[in-house]
């Protein structure tokens, strides 16, 4: 696996704009899928800890790993309660109760050492939720990014944020070069890609369509 760059300490203050804008993409499967328990939960590409304050509600003890400095720093600030660490999410170990990742496994681009990792990290009983950025075609190319991120905007306006400013930080976004050389270079799976290799790993698993480019597994270890 290659090095992973870190591209969202310099996007940290306009990604949580965009984080804001699309919390209702995830918001709600999270609330209805995450199981109500004590225990551990570990929350794997963290970023600034936007499901930190849903982890403490549910679980005693909450770990949030990310990458970005900047984005612990802001997690740190928002979330006293939780514990965040500066931390490739392969350096992670122990059990936890729920594994959590959103959005980040496909930064990573080996599959194959990443989802064992996950699974790994479970223990007896427990559940991994991870949601992701998947492919609808297109998606390595710049014509495509350029496209969506004028799509984007305006779901943003029209469907989620229903204001100019927040549409504006969302284009903002996606058109800001690191943006643009993350998304060209971190190609996420398709949908198709996802359940079958998403499948092989975690047998049983189950999945849903959270937005035209989201997909979510969640599984319960035996």
């Amino acid at each position: 696996m290659s090095e992973q760059k870190v591209y969202f300490d310099e996007l940290a203050e306009l990604f949580a704009v965009f984080a804001a804008d699309t919390d209702v993409i995830y918001r709600g499967w999270l609330e209805a899928t995450l199981p109500a328990r004590a225990g551990r939960a570990v929350d794997l590409g963290c970023g600034s800890g936007r499901w930190a304050g849903l982890l403490l509600e549910r679980y005693g003890e909450v770990l949030g790993v990310d990458i970005a400095a900047r984005e612990v720093e802001m997690a740190r600030a928002a979330h006293p309660g939780a514990r965040f660490e500066v931390r490739d999410l392969l350096d992670v170990s122990g059990a936890y109760d729920v594994v959590l990742s959103v959005n980040a496994v496909h930064h990573l681009r080996d599959h194959e050492r990443v989802l064992p990792h996950l699974r790994g990290l479970v223990g007896p009983g427990g559940s991994v939720l991870v949601i992701d950025i998947t492919d609808p075609g297109g998606w390595a190319t710049l014509d495509y990014q350029v496209r969506d991120a004028f799509r984007d905007a305006e779901e943003s306006y029209r469907e989620r944020s229903r204001d100019h400013r927040i549409a504006a930080k969302v284009l903002e976004l996606h058109l800001h070069p690191l943006w643009l050389e993350h998304s060209l270079n971190d190609v996420p799976l398709t949908r198709q890609e996802f359940a079958g290799t998403y499948g092989r790993h975690f047998p049983g698993a189950r999945f849903s369509e959270l937005h035209r480019v989201v997909t979510a597994m969640t599984w319960t270890a035996p």
